[in-house]
């Protein structure tokens, strides 16, 4: 038995040093190797190599703001990380099952105008990352901005800003998305990437 043990001892420092070369960091980040016990053979525990997966990064709009609250309860409600859904690429974080199983019926009924970018400069045909807690609802669509006062000066002409916010995401929005990955190109364009799993 205490040969058993020092040969297994032995081949799990060997695995150690090997796994210390030049590739380690890169098979790390990629997956992590966990004994699971199998089984008993004649007294002798059997281990085998179970992977796990490290966790992973999901691009998560609007923050982790629930996008059914907007409009059920008028406000920007922080989502649960335990209850999402993921459409075309993007993680949405709900508050309520509820809210989930609205979302998940018709995404686009709830989805953020122009990726969730700030719509006013949207206007302008930029870019600019915005802050959940700055929106509005008009004709049954959610805007949201960058700042109060982006907020006022697109709602002072909604119809005529709209007309060149949408204008311009047929331009500016494709160019975010990478048909060939199914996947948003980096840096993440609709706010901060989370490692929520």
């Amino acid at each position: 038995m205490n040969i058993l043990l020092r040969s297994l001892a032995a081949t799990a420092i060997a695995a150690m040093i090997a796994g210390a070369g030049p590739n380690s960091a890169s098979a790390f980040e990629k997956s992590t190797v966990a004994f699971a016990r199998i089984g008993k053979a004649g007294g002798t525990t059997i281990l085998a190599e179970q992977e796990t997966t490290s966790k992973k990064r999901i691009n998560l709009m609007l923050k982790g703001y629930d996008p059914v609250a907007y409009f059920k309860q008028g406000r920007a409600v922080k989502g649960k990380g335990s209850i999402r859904s993921t459409d075309n690429g993007v993680t949405y974080l709900f508050a309520s099952k509820a809210n989930k199983a609205d979302f998940d019926k018709s995404p686009a009924k709830f989805e953020p105008q122009y990726g969730g970018f700030c719509a006013n400069t949207m206007v302008k045909g930029k870019l600019s990352e915005s802050d959940p807690n700055i929106f509005h609802i008009f004709k049954g669509k959610l805007y949201v901005h960058s700042s109060p006062a982006a907020e006022k000066e697109f709602r002072s002409n909604p119809d005529t800003n709209i007309t060149k916010a949408d204008g311009n995401w047929l331009t500016i929005g494709p160019r975010t998305y990478n048909s060939e990955n199914r996947s948003f190109d980096r840096p993440w364009p609709f706010g901060p990437e989370s490692s929520v799993q």
